[in-house]
């Protein structure tokens, strides 16, 4: 028998998390290993639960999901969240996707939509709802004209091996599959990653994303 997917939610409105644990219950692939209504219940316990996937609300009480994200992330750097939002969060998008989050699921979503965030997800891809993407590309132009309005271009050009590289890091691939799409070796792809991340002036993938998606260099 194939495992199943463990999936955690975090959310304090229980209206909306009754009807999301009843769409996951009809997805057999799917069990339901726990749930929390805010940020600081989600961290006493999730280490127990053990999830592969969690769904994440933005604003909760006590705590809420941008620093419950962060540190869950700090704890468990495997862990897979993708932020559950309504419209109006605009502000929060950002904060959410350098927290480290895999992506964004609009509360609205149709249950196909639900299903393939978690295909994505479980398969470390990266998912963001079709409504959310014009949305988080305005927020991160605006994050870097109001906080980095000096902020440097690439050090260098990207070769056009770079970009490919960099379009399949931004989509959530692993080095592994990088390597089998693109016909080259871990090691190469490992050095690209390298002037990648010397090239943007960072030193980690969710910053390169960020980085790549406030410069256009990458359209989600």
């Amino acid at each position: 028998m194939e495992k199943k997917l463990k999936v955690m939610i975090v959310e304090d409105h229980h209206i909306f998390r009754k009807g999301l644990k009843m769409l996951l219950r009809e997805m057999p692939e799917v069990t339901i290993c726990g749930e929390a209504v805010n940020g600081q219940e989600f961290l006493d316990t999730f280490e127990k639960m053990k999830p592969d996937i969690i769904f994440m609300d933005i604003q909760m009480p006590v705590l809420n999901g941008i620093e419950a994200t962060k540190e869950a992330l700090r704890r468990d750097p495997e862990l897979k969240i993708v932020a559950i939002s309504m419209f109006g969060e605009e502000e929060y998008l950002v904060s959410m996707l350098e927290a480290g989050v895999k992506g964004f699921l609009l509360k609205t979503a149709e249950e196909h939509e639900l299903k393939k965030a978690l295909t994505l997800v479980a398969d470390n891809k990266n998912y963001f709802s079709d409504e959310l993407i014009p949305t988080l590309t305005t927020s991160l132009v605006k994050s870097r004209n109001k906080e980095e309005p000096r902020e440097p271009e690439l050090r260098e050009e990207l070769t056009r091996r770079e970009v490919e590289v960099l379009e399949l890091i931004c989509k959530g691939y692993t080095i592994k599959e990088i390597a089998d799409k693109l016909f080259i070796s871990q090691r190469t792809v490992d050095g690209h990653k390298a002037n990648l991340f010397r090239k943007a002036g960072v030193d980690s993938s969710v910053k390169l994303v960020t980085f790549a998606i406030k410069n256009g260099l990458y359209k989600v």
